[in-house]
């Protein structure tokens, strides 16, 4: 990503994301990627807030993979028993609840971009995050009219705020 945040966005792979759960480890989590408009969008609201909230980094899981034939795949598809499991780890560990399902699962679909605080391994909070309408205006999957921005960035500072509550202590 070249964007005034390079080097503030860490790529992590499944299983860096996955340890930093089992390892207990402190961070935010941004589940997306640069073939996401809607995560462009609105990164920069939350590269802000992480620095106002004295984050080192913000980590990113991005669902896109190759396969073993070679294509581009979105772990969040689930098209294989063994991708199906990796999915579930993500979504059992992050608590994630939605009535909206993975196509052939019972199992919730996260939607891009996708935050989600964990501290001392435990998942804390998430947030998924608004999309941008045709004006460019940040708006939540609802209410298409409102600008949304301030209210994203008061969420997400909430959430990045829950990392940094044993700093208060």
């Amino acid at each position: 990503m070249s964007n005034n945040y390079d080097g503030y966005i860490k790529p992590i792979s499944y299983d860096e994301l996955i340890k930093l759960f089992d390892s207990l480890d402190t961070g935010l989590v941004y589940i997306g990627g640069e073939w996401c408009d809607n995560c462009h969008d609105v990164l920069n609201i939350v590269v802000d807030e992480a620095k106002k909230h004295k984050l080192d980094c913000i980590y990113n899981y991005d669902s896109i993979f190759t396969n073993v034939y070679g294509e581009k795949e979105d772990l969040r598809d689930c098209k294989s028993l063994e991708i199906k499991l990796k999915y579930y780890a993500i979504v059992e560990k992050s608590q994630f609840k939605s009535d909206e399902l993975v196509k052939d699962t019972l199992i919730p679909r996260i939607h891009v971009p996708f935050y989600m605080a964990i501290r001392n391994g435990s998942c804390i909070g998430y947030y998924s995050a608004e999309l941008l309408n045709e004006n460019g205006i940040l708006h939540d999957r609802c209410n298409m009219e409102e600008d949304k921005s301030e209210d994203f960035r008061q969420k997400i500072g909430d959430l990045i705020s829950k990392l940094n509550y044993d700093r208060l202590f």
